[in-house]
C-alpha cells in the first residue's frame, strides 16, 4: 500500500481548527459560544525584551563598587541609550542602556533592564463554534479554544504567514490565465483575489494599493518571493513555485464561492502536514455527506489525485489502475505507479511519488 501526500480540495466538510496562545493566558469564550473570525477568543502577555548589562565589568570596578556609580535605581525607567552608571576621572567610562525599558534586578556587578510585556490577542480566525477550551496539563490556565464549523476548504502548497477575511472576487475567466493590475479595480478593496498561473509585480503593488485581503493564486514567479513576504496580507501558493496553472477542481470551488466571506491563512510549516496554507468558506451544513475519508488512507482505484512533477505538473485525474509491478519510465528507471486518467485518452503511467490525493 502507498500513503500518498493528501490536500484538501472539498466543497463542504467538518472544519475543527486549535487556536493556542504561545503561551498560556486568559480564554475569552465558552464552549458552545458562537465566534466571528475577528472576534478576539482569548489573549496573553508576550514576555519584553531585556538585557544584562556587566555593569563592574564595563567601568572597569569591583563589584562592591557598583552602587556608588549608579545614575538610576530599581524600578526607574530608562530611555534607549541613557547613561545608567558612570565613572569620572582619568579612566571616565559609562554605560549606556541598549534599549527603553525598566530596571528590574541588580547585583553581582550587573543590571537587569526588561521592556514591558507585550499584550496578544487571538482571534477565532472563522466562523463556528466553541467545541473546547484547552487548558495546560497539570495546570488550571488556558492556553486556546478549538472552533468547529462547516464548510468548503481549498489548501494551498506554499504561503505567507498572515490572516484575513475578506469575500472572494475572481478576476480571471480560466486557471491558466494570470492575474494583472489592470483587472485589480477599486471593487477589490477589502476582497479576498483569485488569480489563476500567477501574477506579477504590478498586479502585487496595485493589491497593496487598494488594501485587498488576500490573495489566492496556482503559482508564483521566485524572484517574486522578496516582495510578497513583506505585504500586509496572506498570498496563498495553491500549485508551487513557478508558472503552473491553478488546478481545475481548485479553481472551480473557489469560483463557485465568488462574494463569500472566506477566512485565509497563509502559514505554512514545511516540516508539518498539520499546518498548510487554506481558504476556508463557512457553509451551512445541511448538504454534508455522512462519512468522509479519514486522513492517511492508502492510494486506491477510484481517488482523485493531482500530479506534483513534470511533464504533467499540476493535472488531475482519476487513478483507474495500480500496477502490481514496477514499470519502466522516460529515465530508464522503473518505479511503482499509477495508471492515470488525465482526459486526454488512455490512462497514463504516473510514479507513485509524483501523486497526492486530492480530498
Amino acid at each position: 500500500m502507498y500513503y500518498p501526500f493528501e490536500t484538501k480540495v472539498t466543497p463542504l466538510t467538518y472544519v475543527r481548527r486549535e487556536r493556542t496562545l504561545p503561551v498560556p493566558g486568559e480564554v475569552l469564550v465558552r464552549t458552545g459560544e458562537q465566534v466571528e473570525p475577528t472576534q478576539v477568543v482569548a489573549r496573553t502577555n508576550l514576555p519584553g525584551d531585556f538585557r544584562i548589562l556587566p555593569v563592574a565589568r564595563l567601568l572597569g570596578i569591583p563589584v562592591s563598587r557598583v552602587r556608588r556609580y549608579m545614575r538610576v535605581n530599581l524600578g526607574d525607567d530608562v530611555r534607549r541609550d541613557q547613561v545608567i552608571a558612570a565613572r569620572r576621572g582619568p579612566f571616565a567610562r559609562s554605560v549606556k542602556s541598549p534599549i527603553a525599558g525598566t530596571v528590574t534586578a541588580s547585583g553581582g556587578g550587573r543590571v537587569l533592564i526588561e521592556t514591558p510585556p507585550t499584550l496578544l490577542e487571538l482571534r477565532a480566525y472563522i466562523y463556528g463554534t466553541v467545541s473546547n477550551v484547552l487548558v495546560e496539563a497539570g495546570s488550571p490556565r488556558p492556553y486556546g479554544v478549538v472552533i468547529e464549523t462547516t464548510g468548503a476548504v481549498i489548501q494551498g502548497v506554499w504561503g505567507t504567514d498572515g490572516e484575513s477575511l475578506g469575500a472572494l472576487k475572481c478576476l480571471v475567466k480560466s486557471p491558466d490565465q494570470p492575474l494583472r493590475a489592470q483587472a485589480i479595480d477599486p471593487s477589490c478593496h477589502g476582497t479576498i483575489l483569485i488569480g489563476g498561473v500567477g501574477l506579477n509585480e504590478a498586479a502585487i503593488e496595485r493589491a497593496q494599493e487598494l488594501q485587498v485581503r488576500g490573495i489566492v493564486t496556482g503559482s508564483l514567479a521566485p524572484e517574486l518571493l522578496p516582495l510578497v513576504l513583506k505585504l500586509p496580507f496572506p498570498i496563498v501558493v495553491t500549485e508551487g513555485i513557478g508558472t503552473t496553472p491553478m488546478s481545475t477542481p481548485i479553481f472551480d470551488l473557489l469560483t463557485a464561492n465568488t462574494g463569500r466571506e472566506a477566512s485565509i491563512s497563509g502559514r505554512v510549516q514545511p516540516r508539518s502536514r498539520l499546518i498548510r496554507p487554506e481558504v476556508v468558506i463557512s457553509l451551512p451544513a445541511e448538504a454534508l455527506p455522512p462519512t468522509e475519508a479519514q486522513p492517511g488512507t492508502p492510494l486506491t482505484v477510484g481517488a482523485r489525485v493531482r500530479v506534483t512533477r513534470a511533464p504533467h505538473n499540476g493535472a488531475v485525474g482519476t487513478v483507474r489502475a495500480l500496477p502490481a509491478h514496477p514499470c519502466r519510465i522516460e529515465t530508464g528507471a522503473r518505479v511503482r505507479g499509477a495508471k492515470v486518467d488525465l482526459g486526454q485518452g488512455a490512462p497514463t503511467f504516473i510514479p507513485l511519488a509524483n501523486l497526492e490525493i486530492l480530498r
